[in-house]
């Protein structure tokens, strides 16, 4: 699954500011843009073959992509998870670039296609395993 074109994200991206300063944006990208194949150009020096969301991001709209992260009970978010960009692919791992069919069980007979019931998938969050220190 590609990212939409720059066109298409700025036509339905929310018309607020995404970030309410250079901490908090800078801080967010490095968490996630800095570690996505889509953006894997521009950390090449070829900005016009970056993230289009991320260029939709610093002309101050919010692209619909990016899902709000968890907060805590009083609305506070980690700087790094403010959002949850829906397009991220890890560098390391970007996996195929269309959903692949679920496979059928071994020994299972089909008594009907599955092909209308399936609809493409898509994880929202990194399944990279983290260090957690208690």
């Amino acid at each position: 699954m590609s990212p939409p074109t720059v066109d298409e994200a700025l036509a339905t991206a929310r018309d607020r500011s995404p970030f309410s300063n250079g901490t908090e944006g800078y801080a967010w990208m490095a968490n996630w843009c800095g570690r996505c194949v889509h953006d894997a150009a521009t950390r090449r020096d070829d900005w016009a073959n970056g993230c289009p969301l991320l260029i939709v991001a610093i002309t101050g709209k919010t692209p619909i992509e990016w899902l709000d992260g968890p907060r805590d009970e009083h609305g506070r978010y980690g700087l790094g998870d403010q959002y949850h960009c829906v397009m991220f692919r890890d560098e390391d791992n970007p996996g195929p670039d269309e959903p692949t069919p679920i496979p059928d069980p071994p020994g299972q007979l089909t008594l009907c296609p599955r092909d209308q019931f399936e609809r493409p998938a898509r994880m929202f969050a990194d399944t990279k395993p983290v260090e957690v220190h208690a």
